[in-house]
């Protein structure tokens, strides 16, 4: 269960599965999924809500490494606590160990959740928003760009049930990825173990955590 006097701050698209674990955690902040399109805004916008704590806490950070967004946070007077991921597909697969191992079977995968799907920034919403800025013949050269690499489509979820309630939200952009790239598309379930054990009082898997004493810093080495 949750600790009394804990902060929780963490990416909008673990929000539908944090929120339901928060018990009685003081205070939870969910940051919006942009900060992702430039991971230097990360670290200040964690930092300015860790600055602001007015005593001394743990603070559990949803966020894996995200591009080094994380890298440089400092603790201050508090203990930060972060899953030792490289992403929120990694915790979406229970453990980085699990998501290397998919990676490495299935190269060249796009994956979807639940959470990323309700953020808006899907690649169908943005190639519709470089037709609306650019033009359909500049869109289609940078949705190229960024997507021809890929092979497949894949829809993670924590359970049939899910799989079931998220495949209406991930349809168009499966149909959008089949139809320009040939993508194939699968389903898999995940595990949300990793995911729930960083709201756990007791995290016993250590090596799946980092934790940040007072007046530590987060290095890009403790990820990898």
């Amino acid at each position: 269960m949750s600790k009394p006097g804990r902060v929780l701050l963490a990416c909008e698209v673990l929000e539908d599965y944090l929120r339901p674990l928060l018990g009685d955690t003081t205070s939870a902040t969910f940051f919006d999924f942009g900060l992702h399109d430039q991971p230097s805004r990360m670290q200040p916008a964690l930092q300015q809500r860790i600055d602001a704590l007015p005593e001394p806490t743990t603070v559990l950070i949803g966020y894996g490494l995200c591009g080094n967004g994380v890298v440089g946070l400092e603790a201050g007077p508090h203990t930060l606590v972060l899953p030792r991921a490289h992403d929120c597909i990694g915790m979406t697969f229970g453990s980085t160990e699990a998501h290397l191992a998919e990676a490495s079977a299935h190269p060249g995968t796009f994956y979807l959740t639940r959470g990323w799907l309700g953020t808006g920034n899907d690649p169908l919403e943005e190639y519709e928003g470089y037709v609306e800025q650019y033009g359909r013949d500049r869109a289609d050269h940078v949705i190229d760009v960024l997507y021809a690499g890929y092979e497949r489509v894949c829809l993670v979820a924590f359970s049939a049930e899910e799989l079931a309630e998220v495949r209406p939200l991930a349809a168009p952009v499966v149909e959008f990825f089949r139809e320009r790239f040939g993508l194939e598309y699968v389903e898999r379930i995940g595990d949300s173990s990793f995911i729930e054990r960083l709201m756990d009082e007791d995290r016993k898997d250590a090596a799946k955590f980092v934790v940040i004493p007072p007046g530590g810093v987060v290095r890009q080495d403790m990820f990898l």
